[in-house]
Order: C-alpha cells, then sequence, then structure tokens
C-alpha cells in the first residue's frame, strides 16, 4: 500500500496512465505490497503463513517475495507477535464416566470463543495496553501513545451467525458490543410479549397469545389462576372460558385476581377499541403507557436494549402505515409472513458505533478500514458449502452441469460434468476464502489475534505435526491446501513448522532459525472458563466469615412490610366523586369490573354525532340547575314570570345557553324557595356558594390523599350555625323511597365534604342537607 502526496492531481493522472499503458504493453506486472498501516509482527507473520497456503495451483496466485507485505510504518520496537489461540474441550464420549463432565453442560464454541477474548480484553485493559500513532511524534520525537479503549478493538467474523451469542456473553462480562445484526429481533421476549397483545387486541381468540400476555408482568396472573380460567369452560377457548370465569366467580374472586382481571379487561377494551379507530403506532405507544412496561423492560437486566427494542416496534409501525397498508391485521400479516420465509430483523441499537465499544463485523464489511487490535474469531468454522447441495451447477466458462436423475427408482447421481464442475468451483471457493483470510490479517495495526476451536486436540495436532517432515523451503502439500475444510487447516500446518510452536510444545525444533515472523501458541482447554468461575466462587463463599448483625439487618429489610402497601392502590390525587364511588363499590363488596350488571351494555357504540338528536344530558341539565342557584337572590322568587325572567337575564349575560335555559323547571326553583331549606336560605347571614377546596386527607391507615372538590353552597345562619346545602337534579319521582335513595347516594360525599369544610375553615357544620329538585325533598343527614 502506497501513499501519494499529489500537488498536482491532473499531472500526476496523466503520468499514471501512460505509465499502466507502457506496463500493459511490456507485459509488466506491479506489486504495491508497500504497507504503511502495520507493524512488522503483523506483516511478517502475514507472509510466513500465505508463503505456504497461496499459489497458482490453489488460491489463484503465487505468493512470492514480490507479493509479500513490506512493512513501511515507523512504529517503536515493542514485543507483539501474532496470537494463535486453539480452544479445545475434552471428548465427551470418551470422558462419559467423570461425574463433573456429566454434570457439566456442553458450551457452544461461539461461546468459548467468546469468553476467551473477553478475557484478553479484560487483560488487555487491565494491564494499560498502549496505542501507538505511528505518524505523530511528541516533541522528543518518539510516536504518540495512549492508553488503549475498547474502540481500538475489532471482532472480524466470516459470517454474523454466532453474532447473538457474542453479543450476549459481552452483555454478561459488561463489555460494550456494538454488532450489525440482521437477525433475532422477534425473538426477544419483550418483543415476543407486545406481538402477542397486538395479536389478541386483533383476534382475542387465540388461545397461546392470550395466555402469554396473560401471564407476562404488566398482567401477572399466575399457573394456578390460569388454571381455574381453564377450567371455567374446558371445551371453549381461553378467551370465552376468561369471560365465564369472570361471570360465574366475580362475587368470591380473590382481591387479588379480581384487581388483575378488573384492569386488563378495562385496558384490553380501550385497546380494542383504539385500534379501529386510531393509529397503528398509537395502539403500541397507548399499550406502553398503560401497562409501563417499556419501564419494566428498562428495569431487566439489559434494560436499554430491551427499551430500544420497544422503540423500534414503535418506529417500525410508524414507517409500515407510511407505506399504502394500514391497520393492525395487516402488520400482523406482514410481521408472520417475514418470519414464514424465515427471515427476521436486526435488533435495535441501544449503543453506536461512533461510542467507545469494541466492534463486531463481517470481515467484508472491514475491507479498507485498520483497527489497532484486531481478534479473527471462528477459524475454525468449517467453510460455506451450501451452494454445492444444489442439484445444479453453473459455471461461467463451462455452462450448466447437473445430476443424473433416475425417474423410476427416485435415486440422484452425481454426473461427471457435475463433479468436474464441483471441483473446478470448489478451487475457487477456496482461493476466494484464501482472500478472505488475507484481509482479516492485514486489518490489524499493532496486534492479531487468531482464534478457533478443535473439537478433538490431539487428532488435529496429529495432523499439524505431520508437515513438519516436508522440506521448510517448500509450501505447503497442494493436498493439504486443496481439502481444507477451515481457516485452521491452512493456518495450523503453516504455524506447526515455525519455532515458537514447537517451543511452545517442547518439540525438537525444525524450522528455519532464521525466519523473521514471531507467534504466541496458546493451546487452551475451554473447560476452564466455566470450572474456574465456579471453583473461585465456591471457595470465596466458604472462606468468607458470616456477619450475623449484617444478615440480620438484611432478613429485617426483606422481611419488613412497606408501612404503605395500601398507598400503591390509591391515586395521590382524586375528587370526592370519584372517592363516593369507589367507597360504594367497597361497600357492595364487588370488584369495580364487576359492579355493572349489563356490561355489555356499556360497549353498545353510539350513533354518530350527525344522527344524533341535539339533545341535552342529564349532566349538562344538572349544571345549568346549579348555575341558577349560583347566581339566585338571597330573597328569591314569588312567581313563576320572576323565575324566567331571571333565567333569561342569565342567558344575554352568557352564563346560560338558550338550551340550557330549557332545561330549567322554574316551578321547581320556586318550590325550592317555598320549602324548610328554602326559608333558612332567605334568612342566612352569610351565603357561600360554588366553594372549592382542596384538601389534605389522611385515612385510618395513615395514608395521605388530596382530594378536591367544589361545594354547592354554605349557610352562615345568624345563630352562628353552619348548614351544608348540596343541590340534587336526580330523577326520583318514580322511586319508591326517594329520601332514603339520596341517603345512600350520597351520604359518603357530603361527610367527605364537612370534613374538609371543618378542617380547612376550622368551623362546626351543624347539618348536612340534600335538596332534590325533582321530587322537592330535603333530606338532613
Amino acid at each position: 500500500m502506497y501513499r501519494f502526496r499529489l500537488a498536482e492531481p491532473g499531472l500526476f493522472l496523466d503520468k499514471y496512465a501512460r505509465f499502466t499503458e507502457q506496463a500493459e504493453n511490456t507485459g509488466m506486472k506491479i506489486d504495491l505490497n508497500a504497507n504503511f498501516r502495520s507493524r512488522h509482527e503483523v506483516l511478517d507473520g502475514t507472509n510466513y503463513i500465505f508463503k505456504q497456503i497461496m499459489s497458482e495451483e490453489v488460491g489463484e496466485i503465487d505468493y512470492d517475495d514480490a507479493a509479500a507485505l513490506k512493512p513501511q510504518a515507523p512504529y517503536a520496537e515493542l514485543d507483539m507477535p501474532i496470537t494463535l489461540a486453539v480452544l479445545h474441550t475434552p471428548d465427551l464420549e470418551e470422558e462419559a464416566e467423570t461425574p463433573e463432565l456429566q454434570a457439566e453442560e456442553e458450551m457452544k464454541k461461539s461461546q468459548l470463543e467468546a469468553r476467551y477474548i473477553i478475557g484478553q480484553i479484560k487483560q488487555l485493559i487491565d494491564t494499560g495496553a498502549q496505542v501507538y500513532d505511528a505518524y505523530e511524534k511528541d516533541a522528543a520525537g518518539n510516536p504518540m501513545k495512549r492508553d488503549m479503549e475498547y474502540r481500538d478493538i475489532v471482532i472480524l467474523m466470516r459470517s454474523m451467525t454466532w453474532s447473538n451469542d457474542f453479543v450476549e456473553e459481552f452483555k454478561l462480562a459488561g463489555i460494550p458490543l456494538y454488532a450489525e445484526l440482521s437477525a433475532g429481533y422477534f425473538e426477544e421476549l419483550e418483543v415476543m410479549i407486545m406481538m402477542n397483545t397486538l395479536r389478541i387486541i386483533d383476534n382475542p381468540y387465540q388461545d397461546i397469545p392470550l395466555a402469554s400476555v396473560l401471564r407476562a408482568p404488566f398482567v401477572g396472573m399466575t399457573e394456578n389462576e390460569l388454571a381455574a380460567i381453564r377450567l371455567a369452560e374446558p371445551k371453549a377457548s381461553f378467551y370465552d372460558a376468561l369471560k365465564s370465569f369472570v361471570l360465574k366467580e366475580r362475587s368470591g374472586l380473590h382481591a387479588g385476581t379480581a384487581e388483575k382481571l378488573q384492569r386488563f379487561l378495562l385496558q384490553f377494551d380501550d385497546w380494542r377499541d383504539l385500534a379501529r379507530r386510531g393509529s397503528l403506532a398509537e395502539l403500541i405507544w397507548q399499550v406502553y403507557m398503560d401497562t409501563n412496561y417499556y419501564e419494566m423492560a428498562g428495569a431487566m437486566s439489559n434494560g436499554k436494549q430491551r427499551q430500544a427494542n420497544l422503540r423500534a416496534l414503535y418506529d417500525r409501525a410508524i414507517a409500515y402505515e407510511k407505506t399504502a397498508f394500514r391497520g393492525l391485521f395487516r402488520f400482523l400479516r406482514f410481521v408472520d409472513r417475514i418470519r414464514l420465509r424465515g427471515e427476521d430483523l436486526g435488533t435495535a441499537k441501544a449503543i453506536s458505533q461512533s461510542e467507545n465499544v469494541v466492534r463486531l463485523m463481517t470481515i467484508h464489511g472491514s475491507k479498507g478500514l485498520e483497527f489497532p487490535y484486531v481478534f479473527v474469531a471462528g477459524m475454525g468454522r468449517p467453510f460455506n458449502k451450501m451452494d454445492f447441495n444444489l442439484p445444479y451447477l453453473f459455471d461461467q466458462n463451462f455452462g450448466l452441469a447437473v445430476k443424473m436423475i433416475d425417474p423410476e427408482k427416485r435415486l440422484q447421481y452425481t454426473s461427471l460434468p457435475f463433479l468436474a464442475v464441483k471441483e473446478k468451483k470448489l478451487l475457487e471457493m477456496k482461493a476466494e476464502e484464501m482472500r478472505v483470510l488475507y484481509v482479516a490479517m492485514t486489518r490489524a495495526k499493532e496486534k492479531l489475534f487468531l482464534v478457533g476451536t478443535v473439537k478433538n486436540w490431539e487428532n488435529t495436532a496429529i495432523t499439524w505435526h505431520e508437515m513438519q517432515q516436508l522440506s521448510l523451503d517448500e509450501p505447503l502439500p497442494p493436498y493439504i491446501r486443496r481439502t481444507a475444510s477451515n481457516y485452521f487447516d491452512w493456518v495450523g500446518p503453516a504455524i506447526a513448522r515455525h519455532a515458537d510452536y514447537q517451543q511452545t510444545l517442547d518439540m525438537v525444533l525444525s524450522a528455519r532459525p532464521d525466519e523473521p515472523s514471531r507467534f504466541d501458541v496458546q493451546i487452551v482447554d475451554a473447560t476452564t472458563f466455566q470450572a474456574a468461575t465456579v471453583e473461585d466462587e465456591v471457595v470465596e463463599v466458604a472462606d468468607t466469615p458470616v456477619d450475623k448483625a449484617l444478615l440480620a439487618r438484611i432478613e429485617q429489610r426483606f422481611d419488613t412490610p412497606y408501612p404503605h402497601k395500601n398507598r400503591l392502590h390509591k391515586r395521590s390525587k382524586a375528587s370526592v366523586s370519584e372517592l363516593k364511588r369507589l367507597q360504594t363499590l367497597e361497600q357492595q363488596e364487588l370488584p369495580e369490573i364487576f359492579a355493572t350488571t349489563k356490561p355489555s351494555a356499556q360497549r353498545v357504540a353510539t350513533r354518530p354525532r350527525f344522527m344524533q338528536e341535539k339533545k341535552m344530558t342529564a349532566a349538562e341539565a344538572g349544571t345549568a340547575m346549579h348555575t341558577v342557584m349560583q347566581h339566585a337572590p338571597q330573597q328569591g322568587f314569588a312567581t313563576i314570570p320572576q323565575v324566567a325572567a331571571f333565567v333569561e337575564q342569565l342567558v344575554e349575560n352568557e352564563l346560560l345557553t338558550e338550551a340550557e335555559a330549557k332545561t330549567i323547571y322554574y316551578k321547581n326553583i320556586l318550590a325550592f324557595f317555598d320549602s324548610s331549606i328554602g326559608t333558612r336560605f332567605k334568612e342566612a347571614k352569610a351565603i357561600h356558594r360554588e366553594l372549592p377546596f382542596t384538601y389534605r386527607r389522611v385515612d385510618a391507615d395513615g395514608d395521605e390523599q388530596i382530594v378536591q372538590g367544589i361545594i354547592d353552597c354554605l349557610l352562615e345562619m345568624p345563630t352562628g350555625e353552619w348548614i351544608l346545602l348540596d343541590y340534587k337534579t336526580d330523577r326520583l319521582k318514580n322511586h319508591a323511597n326517594p329520601e332514603q335513595a339520596l341517603r345512600e347516594r350520597y351520604e359518603i360525599q357530603l361527610a367527605l365534604y364537612t370534613e374538609a369544610i371543618e378542617c380547612i375553615l376550622g368551623i362546626k357544620i351543624a347539618e348536612k342537607v340534600i335538596y332534590a329538585f325533582d321530587s322537592s325533598e330535603t333530606v338532613v343527614l
């Protein structure tokens, strides 16, 4: 690799064009072999390996002295040999009688290599490894150096099929790793739960997704509770069984079960309604907000990544609805088709490659890049030969070659043309793999690690050592290079002829003494990654004395119940009307979701607005009556025309609309002023109307809650007594006992009003009075 500094680019390009034209005419070959990137240890080791494995016969290029890399970077002299790490595990079949191996679960090769690399990275960081800049000098003229960071490390693989295992191992080790993953998204737990939630919102008659959501942490049903639901209707769908369970067992449900079902069923109906009228992204975000699952995922292990996956689902829903397709059903079909084809989406990125992270990428993706420390993983993985399993092969020069098929016997044979083309394509594939290995080894600037796993080290070592008997001046035999099934089949026999390898294994030296390359060969028993950790933990626990005082404090903290547990089920701020409704339900001993005798009646869709009659609701009519009483003169009215004139004046002053004025029954207002409480209203010394308040209430358990409300009327009588007056517009004429109905409905509400007023104003309420305009009833509580 040459560096050019172009003062006149145009002039250089003209001269370069004439030079290359002369070279082509004369058959000259130009070797760009000067390397300004890497240390000489990296380049010497690369030259040593490729001189033995690459030739015109196998590799399509003769790797001679002219093609060998020449180090040109002015690095300081340090001992930085290439590390060759051969990981191996004992043969479990031969050692089956060993109890430790029977109990120990065999780890994946990807996990073994990931843990080895993690150990090497931690060692480099802990020992203060340095990174040098060959082209920046300090005041003394030495290359600039700094402490190594995670960003200086890259892990290269032939493909990313091991990426998920590497990501998980690095998460457990606490080392940030950035990987461009193209799969695994829909297999993440938090994504699976949210997809199942969307599936039952679209169609609740799906048993497995419904059971998954009920078991999810934001619902929290137990196995016994799910079993009880199933037994409610053994032959029906799980959704029908759930509804049957609610209807049959509502009066005898455990409080915890009732609360879970109450919260979930209310939210579920709202989600289904939003799915019909809102956007998909809005629905997903509403589920996050209602269930707090986004926060739950953040509190779990690897929470940052889980939250990134949930955000990605929301973002992908937005992107999907920007296309011509809409709706939850089509989105779920889209996802199902992706998975049916065996495809997936990459997991979301919780970190960016610009941060201080170790990078994991393919060797192809690293072309043109350079890194101070490079780990080439998967050296023992077999080459991808899937294309050769097809019944046909195609070659650019020889055309199509197919296998022979016997249609009667239904057998398939390898034909001679197919075999010939296969051998040719295999050689081309091996040449491409050699070039890929060359790219991987030359990405390193300072330190190169070659890491791989072998199944049986003893047999592998015998194969490698056979090459020591051959002449050191010749490359490896062609049959060795042709039959290679992985990178170790090339690199291993080549390095086995090196002095550093033979010294590591205490062998008789047969290598060339003047070889400039340096290798650090490590033969690692991979089972030590697990065994050492477990053994250390056991010894540490056994040797550590128990601090009884500390243990007692821990037990006390875990066993002591939270003193304000009831506050978890109460809102920090509530209105008096809401508290009245909740306390009424508690008195009836029914969960809120089951209080309605006809739950389906509330779910009937209303008419569209343009088809609805423009009619005032009962609540709006009640508000209008309260407005009249808020502004009515203290002495009241003598005749109906006086009431009518007053109401018209309110309309003119825009305190009432004309529609609201039509709901006022004038005779009911006259009846109030003719009643006993109306007489006391006229005799009052002072009247406080529509009196708002905010009150900090402490209940019997010591729990605090902010209560707010508006008192209709507070009368101060000449005798000094205080009367609390509350107006009601309930329809009670057809009720058997209107007075009893008013007491049952509003006794709790007026008790809360009384408690708040007495605390805030420091007065004593002498009477609590309800006046019902519809029945002209006066009820003293």
